[in-house]
């Protein structure tokens, strides 16, 4: 393992592009910090769930123990280690207080899925622009065991740090995928005989008011517009949260709990 301190070395320099979402779509890679997170991740790489391109080490951190220990999975698992210098450490750390330890994971994509082999609910994230939701909604959706989750074009990018972050390691735990359009996604969930639900403010059903199907696609929209007119208009039926307060809306990662422990309760 060599030891990076120049900011022109070309594998620093790969590693910072990682920080923009431009670069991070078309290397298809994005970075996950944290030493809880990266335990799990290696874990999950023992079963093939994910590639990892390089697992990134602060010189510090690599002389203790728990560094000797990530490098000794990393070796077995033949990932490349590499050690790079505090200063360069930071500047592609998403943290604030740098924890010493990157994982650089392969993002999945949409064709290692086939919609015919999803079931239960899966969600569709349109336009969502704040990545604390997006973060907060893969979450929610993990722990309700929802089975995919597809993005549009137009929402912010889900393997951007701050989103990572938010999730709080779900997003290792189930596919997000980008979508080519809304109406593709749509088409191949129907062909699979998902039920298609979406999210409004108002106007739609009420949500403790319905019978739901055993395969669901639930569309979420922006945080401002909610689902556009052309989300309406493929939905299968609209849903709503009824309000008993003053509130006029709900964040959407709330909502978004809300609906799906709504339909857990129902078909549980």
């Amino acid at each position: 393992m060599k030891l990076i301190r120049s900011k022109q070395n070309e594998t620093f320099k790969f590693l910072k592009s990682l920080i923009e979402p431009r670069t991070r779509k078309k290397q298809k890679a994005f970075l996950l910090e944290g030493a809880t997170f990266v335990r799990e991740l290696l874990q999950e790489a023992e079963n093939n769930n994910w590639k990892i391109l390089y697992l990134v080490l602060t010189s510090e951190i690599a002389e203790t123990e728990k560094g000797k220990v990530f490098i000794k999975k990393a070796e077995e698992l033949r990932i490349p280690v590499i050690l790079l210098s505090e200063e360069l450490f930071k500047i592609i750390s998403p943290s604030a207080t740098p924890q010493g330890i990157i994982a650089v994971i392969k993002q999945k994509e949409e064709e290692e899925i086939e919609s015919s082999s999803l079931k239960g609910i899966v969600l569709i994230l349109e336009a969502l622009q704040d990545p604390s939701n997006v973060g907060a909604i893969i979450r929610v959706a993990d722990a309700a065991g929802v089975s995919a989750i597809f993005y549009t074009k137009g929402t912010t990018d889900p393997y951007s740090p701050k989103a990572v972050r938010s999730s709080a390691g779900s997003i290792l735990h189930l596919p997000v995928l980008q979508v080519s359009s809304l109406e593709d996604i749509v088409f191949k969930l129907k062909n699979n005989n998902f039920t298609i639900l979406g999210s409004v403010a108002e106007g739609g059903k009420n949500l403790f008011k319905i019978n739901f199907q055993k395969k669901i696609a639930i569309i979420v929209g922006n945080e401002a517009r909610g689902i556009s007119q052309q989300a309406k208009k493929l939905a299968d039926l609209l849903i709503t949260i009824p309000m008993f307060g003053k509130a006029q809306s709900l964040n959407v990662a709330v909502a978004t709990g809300i609906i799906l422990y709504q339909i857990l309760s129902k078909n549980s």
